[in-house]
């Protein structure tokens, strides 16, 4: 169900009629295959192909990307759930297929959601594909840092052909990363030359997809194999009077085979999901020189064997005076196996395996209560409760119930409000659980309890009595628009309560070394040497947070051949964090991020996160800034007694893209070479701004060297993609 879950987290078993005008219909916008209608939801926004185009997005990915902000739901910042015509389609094929094969996009509310068994917290993106499309796109992309170093190469191939009812995608892609060392970043440390802040990796895809229509039934097959490979330096020792470099590699290989059918029978929609996965991972690190004097090394493997069987029913129910009751039932069975394998130099073979089975049931409806069009209660506007249930019954932890429930309202046209309530429960995943236990040396961190920057053996792995998470949110929602053409407004408050949250330990302090002593080893000197970094239970955690902005959509000028329109695009979002707190174990002091406590290695929870962008487009020319700027902290280390204070400065970051779309500029739009050809020119951190932190006497300790703290910095991308017809 694992492999499932990430399928259905891109796309939902929604189902597609024969692509429509650019001009959407005011009613039945969400169809199924060739006239089998499932729902009469209107899209808040449409946007058409030459509107798409104005954001120079090579594939389905970058484009669900560049429209966060214009998508983003009053009731979560989360990504919006992706339709491929309206119905299930596999990661391939939002991977593979290009942007210049879509017709049109429609933007849904999150009833459409709740509607086909996803979370009522997203949005819903369908994106309507062409009804004849055929293309052989090359994308080449070389990227470096401006320091030197982190050099990136990037191929991609796909074959893609859409033909009515039928699609036909292959993908073939390389991605090679060179590595950074240490001294690359002028660390003057012991083995600097010997420690890598970024491995050497290679990732290989190969990918395919197959859609269409048999005897009524919509059906989807994609098959995926991808290869990992990274090498590492984890420092030196010396052997026979000669420095001996810590190699650490890891090989990763995933296969992926998945079936999906879709159909009606009567007024109700199915759908059938079938998918299985191989995870295969082999690691090797040395960690230093055993009892003999020889070099000891940690051997893992492991592999993950995952499969699942999913059925939906989706359909009107019953009809109440303010409409229609629609409801989605789900039923499911998920199969994983995880075995693995440590190797250590003097000790016996360690084994571990596991199987987990999880049968899974769930119900979702939305019951409207009033309704203008329907003269029920019209004063009110349009009021529906949505219901989401679900169980779960997991081997070794039972059943696991969820649910949901919510408001939404729209008193007047234009203007959305909402709440929702939420009390989910999840199991750990088996790698959690049961992944190989491996040891790395010289990981450098900083050590919230003495103030040193020191060098331990960090412990990574599963932790087998994880008890399952408890999460409850609660939400209240507002969104206006689109007003003035396609700007829009949304805000939402948010509490987040977490009991059990599973994951690694927060940064060291002498709380957390009072909660979890048996985690952390000194030497007789205090000194930290090793580190447990396993995943543990927390025992609560509480957020509160306010986030909200605009997305504000100006049209300029006429293009000069018409089209595309030459337009403006503002956004920005405020995430204004309100209360952070966690408890690790009862009887010790809770943490406060928002007032001392450390959140990650580089300090504090900000009260402030501010995320924007900007995009101008005109006549085929395209450029983009992006940013985020992150408030000022101050985090409290050592003891009670003798506390020492870390000030950690405000960040802002910027990000640049420049783009032509050659068949579009004026004065290359006649030559047929440049037809589907676009260049791209990209500089990432373009200020080149990294986090400062200083100690109470104005010092900066090793940890948090910029080299540490953010080992690439400023880079620059050149990338070329051509679409051969």
């Amino acid at each position: 169900m694992a492999s499932a879950a990430m399928l259905l987290s891109h796309v939902a078993p929604l189902l597609a009629d024969t692509p429509a005008p650019t001009t959407p219909a005011p009613e039945i916008t969400v169809t199924a295959p060739r006239g089998l209608t499932v729902g009469g939801i209107a899209p808040l926004l449409v946007l058409s192909p030459s509107e798409l185009e104005s954001y120079g997005a090579d594939t389905l990915s970058d484009l669900v990307d560049a429209l966060k902000f214009l998508t983003r739901s009053s009731r979560s910042d989360g990504a919006p759930v992706v339709l491929i015509n309206g119905h299930l389609a596999g990661l391939v094929e939002f991977a593979n297929l290009p942007s210049d094969a879509v017709e049109r996009v429609e933007v849904l509310p999150e009833t459409v959601a709740l509607q086909y068994g996803f979370s009522e917290n997203q949005r819903v993106l369908n994106i309507v594909l062409r009804e004849r499309y055929r293309a052989i796109s090359t994308r080449v992309s070389e990227s470096g840092a401006t320091e030197g170093g982190d050099r990136t190469t990037q191929l991609d191939a796909s074959l893609v052909r859409l033909n009515s009812d039928a699609r036909v995608t292959v993908l073939g892609s390389f991605q090679n990363n060179a590595k950074l060392l240490e001294s690359d970043r002028g660390i003057d440390q012991p083995d600097s030359l010997y420690r890598t802040l970024q491995p050497e990796k290679s990732e290989d895809t190969v990918a395919a997809t197959v859609s269409r229509t048999i005897l009524g039934v919509s059906s989807s097959l994609e098959g995926s194999f991808d290869r990992v490979s990274s090498k590492g330096l984890q420092g030196a020792v010396d052997v026979a009077d000669a420095p001996t470099p810590l190699k650490q590699s890891a090989n990763t290989n995933t296969a992926r085979v998945a079936l999906q059918l879709t159909g009606q029978v009567g007024r109700f929609v199915w759908g059938a999901l079938g998918s299985y996965s191989r995870l295969t991972t082999n690691s090797s690190g040395a960690i230093g020189l055993d009892d003999t004097g020889n070099l000891a090394v940690d051997r893992t493997t492991s592999a993950l064997n995952t499969g699942g069987l999913q059925l939906s029913l989706s359909g009107r129910i019953a009809t109440l005076p303010a409409g229609a009751v629609v409801a989605n039932i789900k039923a499911g069975f998920g199969y994983q196996g995880f075995l693995s394998e440590d190797a250590y130099s003097g000790a016996p073979l360690a084994r571990s395996d596991l199987v987990r089975t999880e049968r899974s049931a769930s119900f979702n409806t939305s019951l409207p209560i009033a309704s203008h069009n329907n003269h029920v209660w019209a004063g009110a506007g349009d009021l529906s409760a949505t219901v989401n249930l679900s169980l779960d019954d997991v081997s070794n932890f039972g059943a696991l119930l969820s649910q949901s429930y919510g408001l939404d309202w729209v008193p007047i046209q234009k203007v959305h409000l909402n709440a929702i309530f939420t009390d989910h429960k999840t199991p750990p995943t088996v790698q959690q659980v049961l992944s190989p236990e491996t040891f790395t040396p010289n990981v450098e961190m900083f050590d919230f309890v003495t103030g040193q920057t020191v060098y331990v053996t960090s412990i990574t792995g599963g932790a087998p009595n994880l008890r399952a998470t408890d999460d409850r949110v609660a939400i209240f929602g507002v969104s206006l628009g689109p007003l003035l053409g396609k700007t829009t407004f949304s805000a939402h408050y948010e509490q987040h309560r977490t009991r059990d949250s599973i994951g690694t330990l927060p940064p060291l302090t002498a709380g957390v070394e009072q909660a979890f002593p048996e985690r952390f080893i000194r030497d007789v000197d205090g000194t930290l040497i090793e580190v447990d970094n396993r995943s543990v239970n927390l025992q609560r955690q509480n957020l509160n947070d306010l986030k909200w902005g605009f997305n504000a959509w100006f049209p300029f000028q006429n293009s000069v051949r018409g089209g595309t329109p030459n337009r403006f695009e503002f956004s920005v979002f405020d995430t204004w964090y309100l209360k952070d707190e966690i408890l690790i174990r009862d009887g010790i002091p809770t943490l406060n991020l928002l007032n001392g406590a450390p959140s990650t290695a580089a300090g504090g929870q900000p009260r402030h996160q501010i995320d924007w962008t900007a995009l101008v487009y005109r006549d085929g020319l395209g450029a983009a800034l992006s940013g985020t700027w992150k408030g000022a902290t101050s985090v409290e280390s050592g003891d009670a007694l003798a506390p020492e204070s870390l000030s950690f400065s405000a960040l802002g970051t910027v990000n640049l893209r420049l783009f032509a779309d050659l068949g579009r500029l004026p004065a290359t739009h006649d030559h047929s070479w440049t037809r589907g050809m676009r260049v791209a020119f990209q500089v990432l951190n373009l200020f080149d701004r990294r986090q400062s932190v200083e100690d109470s006497a104005g010092l900066t300790p090793l940890a948090f060297a910029p080299g540490y703290l953010d080992p690439v910095g400023r880079t620059v991308s050149l990338t070329v993609r051509k679409a051969f017809p």
